[in-house]
């Protein structure tokens, strides 16, 4: 790989952090394309993230996550919503490192999350409090690897994609 910054932006963090929804509102102000993993993945299996969990399981999810991800890596310049658990893969970290992007951590408070997830009935690994708290504490050391932390906690999505702008990372 060249040394040469490639401009992809991956948004990292936990369901309900924001990722899709800043990544559309970064994407239109730098006129950059937007990506969502977790659609891609659903259009390519004609089936919803839970209805992959359910009928084939996470290792069979992840293996398809891997090689969408390897796919739209190729993308630039991109601003690239991951999956809740893409960044939780080292397989994945190192793609995303060796494709030359900037992992930006959308991080926001465990209570928040909840408010915003608590309803929801389209995730597969979380059926309950206590299942949705353990997740987000397996995940936090991944999350704690991207370059950059933004905190989304009670903030509008257009303060964090003003944010993410004025890190200079493009």
């Amino acid at each position: 790989m060249s040394s040469r910054r490639r401009r992809q932006i991956y948004l990292v963090g936990f369901m309900g952090s924001g990722k899709s929804t800043v990544g559309r509102l970064l994407a239109r102000a730098l006129g950059w394309q937007f990506i969502d993993l977790d659609s891609i993945i659903e259009a390519g299996q004609q089936m919803t993230v839970r209805e992959i969990f359910e009928s084939a399981g996470e290792p069979f999810f992840r293996e398809v996550e891997a090689a969408a991800l390897a796919e739209i890596s190729k993308a630039e310049p991109a601003v690239i919503a991951l999956g809740g658990g893409t960044f939780a893969q080292p397989a994945n970290v190192r793609l995303i490192r060796e494709a030359g992007g900037t992992a930006v951590w959308l991080d926001c408070p465990q209570e928040e999350l909840w408010r915003r997830c608590e309803q929801m009935q389209n995730r597969p690994l979380f059926r309950d409090r206590l299942s949705f708290f353990q997740l987000l504490e397996q995940r936090l050391p991944y999350y704690r690897q991207a370059e950059h932390r933004i905190s989304t906690g009670g903030r509008l999505p257009e303060e964090v994609a003003d944010e993410i702008l004025r890190l200079k990372i493009v």
